[in-house]
């Protein structure tokens, strides 16, 4: 594979040994190996280990993800995302080279762009290493279409294949979050960036769907992240939008935790819509790991 140099960082999922590139994938020195699907992802998610036959989002939702995000409707929310990330790069001490994981990394949108733009930044003469993990196949499948040269693996954020310490940069972006896992992963002087709502997420729809909206709690991971990591800046991004068009509003309401949690009744009061307008707000925050002195 072509990215040989980056590859040291991975661990094995099974005895957790270095994965080491092969021609046709990855193996450890106990020869657990892997192969890389023809679209040019690996999956290390243990066939013993799977919850279900097909964990994590299906392609359906998949679908209109991919749809809604490729209209442009979050490209301000990915913007602040990089923006905030260039801003640790910046401040990186070795800038030898850096690796940026995105945890739970969907159809690959969030991370795409961050790659076009840190293209384009100061950051352009730094080599950076990129690798997507999401444990729904369906999800790394699309995203290795986005960009075959970065690094896809179908893997679970509980049990993240890489080394401990091996990274530089732990993106999460409206995706279950396993703080220790992070902490594991991220070097010394390693980031995460945790992307997840503000109080006023998508009002609007809320409106639609429960009689009585209440602002957003802060997110768990504020007060789980505390044993690990030091909370170093919060920005907030918000802006109103407007969508017209049933497939956009219904491709919105599929990406939502709501999806799972509302009766037919309601989902057919969504369904029925042809316009509507919400408020996007998102809270970016960064966190450095605390040095387990």
């Amino acid at each position: 594979m072509h990215h040989a140099h980056m590859t040291s960082i991975l661990q094995c999922p099974v005895c957790r040994k270095p994965l080491l590139p092969t021609a046709s994938g990855y193996q450890c020195a106990a020869m657990h190996s892997f192969d890389a699907a023809r679209q040019g992802y690996v999956n290390l998610v243990l066939a013993h280990k799977k919850h279900s036959k097909e964990p994590g989002d299906d392609p359906e939702m998949i679908q209109s993800r991919r749809r809604f995000l490729d209209l442009g409707y979050y490209c301000r929310v990915s913007d602040g995302i990089n923006q905030a990330i260039a801003a640790v790069l910046s401040g990186l001490v070795s800038p030898s080279g850096c690796s940026v994981l995105d945890a739970g990394c969907g159809e690959g949108f969030y991370l795409q762009r961050l790659k076009q733009a840190l293209a384009q930044g100061r950051a352009a003469q730094l080599p950076i290493d990129y690798y997507g993990v999401d444990v729904s196949r369906f999800a790394v499948r699309q995203a290795t279409q986005r960009d075959r040269t970065m690094a896809w693996f179908v893997a679970s954020i509980n049990d993240l294949p890489f080394l401990d310490d091996s990274l530089d940069i732990v993106l999460n972006v409206f995706s279950p979050a396993n703080v220790a896992q992070f902490a594991r992963v991220l070097k010394e002087s390693g980031t995460l960036v945790f992307v997840g709502p503000g109080p006023r997420h998508l009002n609007g729809l809320r409106e639609i769907i429960y009689p009585v909206t209440r602002e957003h709690e802060e997110p768990s991971i504020t007060e789980k992240a505390k044993e690990h990591f030091a909370l170093a800046t919060v920005s907030r991004i918000t802006y109103p939008l407007e969508l017209s068009g049933n497939q956009v509003i219904m491709d919105l309401l599929g990406m939502t935790p709501y999806f799972w949690n509302i009766d037919q009744e309601t989902k057919a009061r969504v369904a029925a819509l042809d316009r509507l307008q919400l408020d996007v707000d998102v809270e970016i925050r960064v966190f450095n790991k605390k040095n387990r002195g």
